[in-house]
This record gives C-alpha cells, sequence and structure tokens, in this order.
C-alpha cells in the first residue's frame, strides 16, 4: 500500500486600501523624510519603523497610515483563477516533516 497526496501550488496577489499621505508631514518626526521624490517617499515608508513615529504624526496622517499598517487585505489575483498547478507525492505519514505539511515525500510529479 502506498501513501499517495495531492498538492497544488497557489499565489495570491493582495492589496490595501490606498492611503493618502503628504510627505511633508513627515519632515519634521524624529525620523525625517529627507528624499525629494516619489521614489524616495516610498522607500521610506517601506524601512520606518511606525512605533516610533506614530505619536509625532498628527490623527490624520494616523489614519491613512492604518490603511497600509492594519490594514484589511483585498484578493485582486490569484493563481488558481487560471488554471491549477498541482501534482502527487507518494511519502509517508511523519509529523516531523513540519516543512512538507508532516508527511515525507519519497517520489513527487512536481517539475520544479
Amino acid at each position: 500500500m502506498y501513501q499517495i497526496r495531492k498538492c497544488e501550488r497557489i499565489t495570491s496577489w493582495q492589496m490595501t486600501e490606498v492611503a493618502n499621505l503628504n510627505p511633508d508631514k513627515f519632515r519634521n518626526i524624529s525620523e525625517p523624510f529627507e528624499g525629494e521624490t516619489e521614489e524616495d517617499f516610498v522607500k521610506y515608508l517601506d524601512s520606518l519603523y511606525l512605533d516610533d513615529v506614530y505619536e509625532e504624526l498628527d490623527e490624520e496622517t494616523q489614519i491613512e497610515m492604518s490603511k497600509i499598517y492594519e490594514p484589511d487585505w483585498t484578493e485582486y489575483s490569484n493563481s488558481t483563477w487560471k488554471g491549477e498547478d498541482s501534482w502527487l507525492e507518494s511519502g509517508r505519514v511523519d509529523e516531523t516533516w513540519t516543512k512538507t505539511g508532516g508527511f515525507e515525500p519519497n517520489h513527487t510529479t512536481d517539475n520544479e
């Protein structure tokens, strides 16, 4: 007797609500924005640890930032919408194999 399972690879793209942010509101805080371009601002926000500066921001900016840092996610694309990327595996159930969901695979039809 063989233990066989089917696996599926899924990629999901999600987004947050759009936040309207004024870079000038970030220029006079303890970790100031010093850039000039939209790209500079996006990189600055990506590296910013919000907890360190949150109280320094005005209420309107705090509300807008919460759209990014405390988001309600909306899925806008999913690889399963265009087809299935699945394969079969043979092996045995073994809970110590946590990376593969408690299954020790011996053989697979996955080409990757």
